[in-house]
């Protein structure tokens, strides 16, 4: 009598996290950078405050249209976009060094960045469920971590010339090398439809609290 196995493919979860990873020290690194480089380039010190709402607007922007990039060229390939855009953004600033420059950078950013993390979370949630939870707490050790760590960059690197803006360029780029060439099984590519008010009355209330919270 023969016996024949079946296997399952198992889910390499390490390509989306190192990205991760290389994008939240470059993305930390950034973050603290930006208000200080102002006066470097003539920029006035409270466009800080319109800089970080459009980013924020731009986050808005890109969890609502994510989807249907995701659906139609997979995670692998939207990962990759999106980095590549938001190292566009990067570019975009040293190259166009004003107000509007600047703000309309970090809108696209933040639409890029919204992708990041949605392509992700959705990566690592595909795949057997009872490895869900670590895949998640290794999402949050590498977005968090990698991002506490890029904010040593202020003093390693300091905040004058091109420099910073050369380091965090290089760390995306590796991110984007990482998602190209890395070994791994993205989720399958399916059709989602959004749900309707009534549907989502229906979840579970404590959910809906939580997700308007983190919001």
């Amino acid at each position: 009598m023969e016996n024949t196995l079946v296997s399952t493919p198992k889910t390499h979860i390490y390509v989306p996290v190192v990205a991760l990873t290389l994008y939240a020290v470059a993305s930390g690194y950034l973050m603290s950078l930006i208000p200080l480089m102002l006066p470097e380039y003539g920029l006035e010190s409270s466009l800080a405050s319109w800089l970080a709402s459009a980013f924020y607007a731009g986050l808005l922007v890109g969890a609502l249209a994510i989807e249907p990039i995701v659906a139609k060229f997979g995670h692998r390939k939207a990962y990759t976009y999106c980095l590549v855009a938001f190292i566009s953004t990067i570019a975009a600033m040293l190259l166009l060094p004003s107000s509007m420059g600047w703000l309309a950078a970090r809108f696209i950013a933040g639409i890029s960045v919204a992708g990041i993390f949605v392509i992700v979370e959705s990566w690592l949630l595909h795949g057997d469920e009872s490895g869900r939870a670590k895949r998640l707490g290794l999402y949050m050790g590498a977005l968090y971590g990698g991002s506490s760590l890029g904010q040593l960059g202020i003093g390693v690197l300091g905040i004058q010339g091109s420099v910073p803006f050369i380091a965090i360029g290089t760390l995306l780029i590796l991110a984007v090398l990482v998602v190209v060439f890395g070994d791994s099984e993205q989720p399958p590519q399916e059709h989602t439809e959004a749900m309707s008010l009534k549907q989502i009355m229906k979840l579970n209330h404590a959910a809906i609290i939580g997700c308007v919270v983190s919001a």
